[in-house]
């Protein structure tokens, strides 16, 4: 069957211009590269157009190779994957509990996720982030999220010691391993590990993100801290990698085992295998994964049924290639889809009075994060984990569509009576956030919390101060914020929680943070 090209087309077709950076597509089809093409520019500088064959960084893509290459080393006896991780990163404290190497494959580990200890720390974009970085903050944990085993929640930091972990054990650098043993094999000569932000990259496209008043500014990726992202390629060298998939040339068992779901301790099934995220579109398995950093965004989606994959490269932080690559195989693949409720449902009109009515504050008891449902130009928006706003599109029996992909939400009065917003996203992670009434702090209250905190784990001062009325949070390198009050004692802000803590005389001793992939990361106040 011909694929529709121009239907294809018509999808990037906002982004196919000389003044707009944009993506590369490329479709495997039955082993082939059946379809390949840029849409907009590579380098805004040069007038350099975007295509298969342009370098682009494609992120958390990058951890399906880390898995793979120590599944292979697991294979010929160099390490096992239930050692405990502290046998090659000795450096690492001893926190009451064996983290082994299939927890860090799983995402199972409880470990802090680096990205977000970054961000609390004060670091910015445009710093370089390298290995020692991300180990000066393993080691520096004093608590993990939860015991080893027992949840699922991805974690940038558990790739970092794998890749670091393959180097010890190979006595090499981890660049060189993953080339010898995946990229080279299988033709990928345009990939590598890239773990010298200064080096040139022949091809390589750069990142962009939208510029305040219009345009776009640079977004380039400033990490060296290969495992969890830092592949380098090109769609054309990443369908060879799937078509590797199917014909298992290379890596075959060490392959089949990554497609395998992990487990948690209880025996509950993850959609993760070994760096790969394992669902179902419209009836049909799905084997691939996502990918983001600075204003690169990527997705390589592979349907092992019908041996179809897609493979989409972006150079600019808004596009999503994960819904783009869904709605490529909705093109291509035709009637061997099904039909999917969620996807498929309609969305239901609720009159202003009922929406209005399930707006409000919901907080999650156990990871102390909260949603804010808010009621706005006639839709429901709630905050997402990492600062963003997504629209609740409401299916009738209080459930709703979210995201893009999709993802179900559901608000229903719990047992006591009060509304119970839940989330359950693509990777299976469910969110339960009770309805909550925020609190009002008075200005005594809110002068409770003035004073200096500093953080061990990282080696940070934060420092409240009440200006106007409100609390401020000063921090090096940020500007000035204002936290939004929540329950008592606690406040929210874009992309993560505080709670404060008191002593038994009522004064505040200190606070915990809590974000999408970090807990209890504590402060202590200054005397």
């Amino acid at each position: 069957m011909e694929l529709p090209a121009e239907r294809i087309d018509a999808l990037f077709a906002e982004w196919d211009r000389s003044d707009s950076p944009g993506c590369a597509l490329g479709i495997v089809r039955e082993g082939e590269l059946a379809y390949a093409r840029g849409y907009g520019m590579a380098n805004l500088d040069l007038g350099v157009a975007l295509a298969p064959d342009s370098v682009c960084h494609v992120a958390s893509v990058s951890k399906q190779f880390t898995a793979i290459t120590v599944a292979l080393l697991a294979a010929e006896g160099k390490l096992s994957l239930d050692d405990d991780v502290r046998d090659y990163v000795p450096e690492l404290p001893d926190l009451g509990h064996r983290i082994t190497l299939r927890h860090l494959l799983h995402h199972t580990s409880g470990l802090r996720d680096q990205y977000g200890l970054f961000r609390l720390a004060g670091w910015r974009d445009a710093d370089v982030q390298s290995f020692d970085d991300v180990l000066e903050f393993a080691r520096a944990h004093r608590r993990l999220n939860f015991a080893p085993g027992s949840e699922y929640s991805y974690c940038n930091t558990s790739y970092s010691l794998l890749a670091l972990t393959v180097e010890r054990v190979g006595e090499r650098p981890f660049r060189e391993v993953v080339a010898d043993r995946l990229l080279a094999p299988l033709d990928m000569a345009h990939s590598h590990i890239h773990d010298d932000v200064t080096a040139i990259v022949p091809r390589r496209a750069s990142a962009y993100a939208p510029r305040d008043g219009g345009g776009f500014k640079v977004a380039d990726s400033t990490v060296e801290a290969q495992g969890a992202i830092c592949l380098y390629t090109t769609v054309e060298d990443l369908a060879r990698w799937v078509r590797n998939f199917g014909e298992r040339r290379v890596a075959g068992d060490a392959l089949e085992r990554a497609m395998t779901p992990g487990a948690l301790n209880d025996g509950t099934p993850l959609r993760y295998g070994y760096g790969l995220a394992l669902g179902a579109y419209r009836g049909l398995r799905t084997v691939g994964h996502g990918g983001v950093d600075s204003g690169y965004r990527a997705e390589l989606l592979w349907f092992p049924e019908v041996d179809f994959g897609v493979v989409i490269l972006a150079n600019l932080s808004t596009i999503k290639p994960g819904a783009l690559a869904r709605r490529v195989a909705d093109l291509c693949l035709g009637d061997r889809l099904g039909g999917d409720e969620l996807l498929d449902a309609p969305e239901i009109a609720l009159g202003e009075d009922e929406l209005a009515g399930l707006a409000g504050l919901y907080r999650d008891a156990r990871t102390g994060l909260t949603r804010r449902i808010n009621y706005e130009d006639d839709a429901l928006t709630v905050n997402g984990g990492f600062g963003d706003r997504l629209t609740l599109t409401p299916l009738g029996d209080g459930r709703f569509r979210v995201g893009e992909p999709p993802w179900e939400a559901r608000l229903a009065p719990g047992a006591d009576g009060a509304l119970v917003y839940r989330e359950r996203n693509a990777d299976g992670r469910e969110g339960v956030y009770a309805a909550a009434e925020a609190a009002a702090p008075t200005p005594e209250t809110l002068a409770d919390y003035a004073g200096t905190y500093t953080c061990p784990d990282l080696g940070v001062r934060y420092t409240f101060l009440v200006r106007d009325g409100r609390l401020v949070l000063r921090r090096r390198r940020h500007r000035d914020q204002e936290p939004e009050p929540t329950v008592a004692d606690a406040f929210s802000l874009p992309q993560f929680d505080l709670v404060f803590a008191r002593d038994g005389r009522g004064d505040v001793t200190g606070f915990d943070v809590f974000s999408e992939r970090i807990r209890f990361l504590h402060f202590e106040r200054e005397r």
